[in-house]
């Protein structure tokens, strides 16, 4: 909502076309009032929007065709990067597919300063703007926290088996720890849900399940979590990880490039879900040693991630577009 907050302080109008919402826009907390909500039906009057507002400012995320075209039909058009370093340095057809079409954007916004680099040596102009967090994520003290934190919807780019190989690890370990997981199962191996995996290999003690769950409770849930688990293998560097430093989660993060260049040492990485169940051990060892990396990341988060200073650098990338 803060493009939208930063365009009306400016007299602008602003409207939401929303695509592919599994919930009510106007039902999140930071929702401003009088913003006009557009739920597309079908793919044609889609394009019918782009074109009828098409000389006008356009904000496009998600890496799907559908936002992509937004550059080829828009003429003062900005597209939230979703962090595709790895993708655009390793496979060759994607890279070459969303090279093309950022190559329509006024600009592309990018949230680290990795992507900025290797979207600057595709030729690609772009705009090197960090997230901002919520402050009602902040919360301190770790000794009464216990389990993990997942947030995704169980489907194969998220990675849900790494976590069940985790689990079994930990489980021949004699070792018990509780995952919550806010998201939806929608996980298919050979036609069965991640619930019915689980209950297979006898692991049901490991996860619960939440399905979507709504600003408030993410809060709740991320103060409650005493670590924050990442496995993803498309969304190389999420909002979500943030707001659970800032919640004082201890960080278990895939070990790509977009992560470590922001937590570097103040961080738990993995490769495989041996490193996973070595890193959760080590963290029930002793979780008051973590507090120094916990109190590091949070701080670097209200330094860096200030939301006043992400606001005026919105309101200049958009402003830019009219010049």
């Amino acid at each position: 909502m803060l493009p939208i907050e930063v365009m009306k302080e400016e007299g602008y109008t602003c409207e939401i076309f929303a695509i592919d919402s599994q919930v009510q826009i106007e039902k999140d907390p930071n929702f401003i009032e009088w913003t006009k909500i557009i739920y597309y039906k079908n793919i044609m009057q889609y394009f019918h929007y782009l074109w009828k507002n098409r000389e006008n400012i356009i904000y496009s995320n998600s890496l799907t065709l559908k936002t992509l075209f937004v550059g080829v039909l828009g003429k003062n058009t900005v597209f939230m990067a979703h962090d595709q370093v790895l993708p655009l340095k390793s496979k060759a057809i994607k890279r070459q597919v969303v090279t093309f079409f950022y190559s329509f954007f006024s600009l592309v916004r990018v949230i680290n300063s990795e992507e900025k680099e290797v979207l600057q040596e595709l030729g690609i102009t772009s705009y090197y703007l960090p997230l901002s967090i919520s402050r009602s994520f902040f919360k301190k003290a770790i000794s009464e926290r216990e389990g993990g934190f997942f947030v995704w919807n169980l489907y194969e780019d998220k990675n849900p088996e790494f976590l069940i190989k985790t689990c079994k690890i930990l489980k021949n370990k004699w070792v018990q720890c509780t995952i919550r997981i806010a998201g939806e199962d929608r996980y298919n191996k050979n036609g069965k849900s991640f619930r019915e995996v689980i209950k297979e290999n006898d692991l049901q003690d490991f996860f619960q399940i939440l399905w979507f769950v709504p600003h408030e409770k993410l809060v709740e849930n991320l103060q409650e979590s005493l670590f924050f688990v990442n496995t993803s293998l498309s969304e190389w560097q999420c909002l979500t990880a943030y707001e659970a430093a800032l919640a004082w989660n201890i960080l278990c993060l895939q070990e790509i490039m977009a992560f470590p260049s922001v937590f570097k040492e103040n961080a738990l990485y993995h490769k495989q879900p041996s490193d996973l169940a070595e890193n959760i051990l080590t963290i029930y060892k002793d979780k008051e040693a973590f507090s120094i990396k916990v109190q590091k990341n949070q701080d670097m988060i209200l330094e860096r991630y200030n939301f006043q200073e992400n606001k005026k650098g919105i309101k200049k990338m958009f402003l830019s577009l009219n010049n």
